[in-house]
């Protein structure tokens, strides 16, 4: 549910104080808004995405699917882009080796009986019936039930499913949370984003990845006191790490858990 925990490395550390952006935990978002994308291939790793935006550090991202993205500066001249994968080869292929050993455990749903979904750490198991109450039902004795006359419209219901857990998971633990840390959350936003696991904009919205409730209760927790974090220190700084180590001190396991298995978070 930017990276880092998505495999990401940052060649400097953004600590400035609070100002007009957007600071996340998990996998980095999509290209967004004023960016510019481009195919390319290194001699030392092989074909990449380059993604140009406002930004001010340089990040080299494997992503689940075992492709590497590099977003940089948009007036990063591609000398250094290339330069920075020399000195970092190691380290990319590393990682991209470690993401195509994983390709084969990605979840891949075709929707039918005998399939299992995941949910709050666990993976449940999914049956396609027929005259049932509801398209799709949840129950924890049984796991989920599909209608076969909604077959058609199975991701999309599951989506929507998972979008009101998340909702109601997400909204309680940040209500646990805030008051011990002393923090004052704005709205909170769950998405479909597909590289972030939660966010925190300037002006105190949180926002969350749906699929972040298919993950244990523990890890949803971690990002919920990452996001919230972000309302003392907007920034990764040292201050920013000792306010989360404050609130949850072994986060650092908990992330690590979040990078070596979030790409399997998947539908």
């Amino acid at each position: 549910m930017q990276v880092d925990d998505n495999e990401r490395m940052r060649s400097e550390e953004q600590n400035n104080g609070r100002r007009n952006a957007r600071y996340s935990e998990g996998w980095q978002s999509k290209s967004g808004k004023h960016s510019d994308s481009e195919q390319r291939i290194s001699p030392v790793a092989g074909e990449y995405t380059l993604v140009r935006s406002r930004r001010r550090t340089i990040a080299l991202e494997v992503q689940p699917d075992a492709t590497l993205v590099v977003r940089v500066p948009t007036r990063t001249p591609l000398w250094y882009v290339e330069r920075t994968l020399e000195q970092k080869a190691s380290w990319v292929q590393k990682k991209l080796a470690e993401a195509r050993g994983r390709l084969p455990l990605l979840p891949r749903h075709a929707f039918l009986t005998g399939e299992r979904f995941p949910y709050l750490g666990r993976d449940w198991p999914f049956v396609v019936t027929a005259f049932q109450a509801a398209p799709l039902m949840f129950d924890e004795a049984a796991g989920f039930s599909l209608d076969v006359s909604a077959f058609d419209r199975s991701e999309v219901l599951f989506a929507s499913w998972y979008r009101a857990r998340a909702r109601a998971v997400i909204t309680d633990r940040v209500a646990w949370y805030a008051p011990a840390m002393g923090v004052h959350p704005g709205r909170i936003r769950i998405t479909g984003a597909e590289r972030r696991w939660g966010s925190c904009s300037a002006s105190g919205t949180l926002s969350f990845a749906w699929r972040l409730v298919m993950a244990p209760p523990e890890i949803i927790d971690y990002v919920v006191v990452h996001e919230l974090a972000h309302l003392r220190e907007m920034n990764h700084s040292e201050r920013f790490w000792a306010v989360v180590a404050g609130a949850m001190p072994d986060y650092d396991a908990r992330r690590r858990w979040l990078r070596d298995n979030g790409g399997l978070l998947s539908m």
